[in-house]
């Protein structure tokens, strides 16, 4: 009976020990991000590189927590967010207020504007925004530069549906622009940069649009203070605007 009672003892320590080591296991901090956004975010060597990847980094150093990159298609974040795919999503995504309804966002940390991208197929450059309207206009969809050509142009039929064509990933659109398939290309001015650095295009006229960089996260997530409060030390202690000028000339 004392052999029986002692193993049972044994076996709830034994069980009580594996409780509490699980429990002390650190929770992977999941984020998601569209690796083809440099230079935010990109593959260099087999290695994510870029503005968000050093972020992602330093935020999970402030929680403590390991964290992997979940790399997807720019249009599906939200949703992998909304679903518990992700924890959050660091991916140069622009605060609107489509998407301040479904998700948390964090105080800005990037600032960029639109701007039209072109190659050596592509017609002279337009003079006005107005003159978009005659042009083949390629963007990535989900972007807020598919907003802006959707609400702006095509809404009002001022542009067909047909000319303003959604691609699920950059790469594609870009493909279709030095091919000449399309006449120009609208995304983020840092993002033009990046992509003119590896390809033959080059950026053209800024639209006047502004996009406000931030931080995703579930609506009362259970990190969403950790997080902002990890970005407001990144903000404070000067380590963001390191980060960014590593990939992002300061404007002359």
């Amino acid at each position: 009976m004392i052999k029986k009672l002692s193993f049972i003892s044994l076996y709830v320590l034994l069980t009580v020990l594996l409780v509490s080591c699980s429990t002390k296991e650190k929770s992977v901090l999941r984020i998601g991000m569209n690796v083809e956004f440099p230079p935010f975010a990109s593959i260099v060597d087999s290695t994510f590189v870029g503005v968000d990847v050093d972020i992602s980094h330093k935020i999970a150093e402030k929680l403590d927590m390991p964290y992997e990159i979940v790399n997807m298609q720019f249009d599906n974040l939200i949703n992998a967010l909304n679903s518990d795919k992700v924890d959050l999503i660091i991916s140069a995504m622009s605060i609107t207020e489509d998407r301040a309804r479904i998700v948390d966002f964090s105080k800005p940390y990037y600032r960029a504007t639109q701007v039209l991208i072109a190659s050596d197929k592509s017609p002279e450059m337009p003079e006005s925004e107005e003159q978009l309207k005659n042009f083949k206009i390629g963007v990535l969809h989900g972007s807020t530069a598919h907003k802006y050509i959707t609400e702006t142009f095509v809404d009002k039929d001022l542009m067909p549906k047909s000319a303003m064509l959604s691609y699920a990933t950059n790469t594609e659109a870009i493909a279709d622009l030095i091919a000449g398939n399309i006449d120009f290309m609208v995304n983020d001015s840092s993002a033009a940069f990046g992509f003119s650095q590896s390809h033959p295009i080059f950026m053209g006229m800024e639209l006047d649009t502004l996009e406000e960089y931030a931080i995703a996260m579930p609506r009362d997530g259970r990190y969403n203070e950790k997080v902002k409060n990890a970005l407001q030390d990144l903000i404070d202690s000067g380590e963001l605007a390191s980060i960014i000028s590593n990939y992002i000339a300061a404007p002359k």
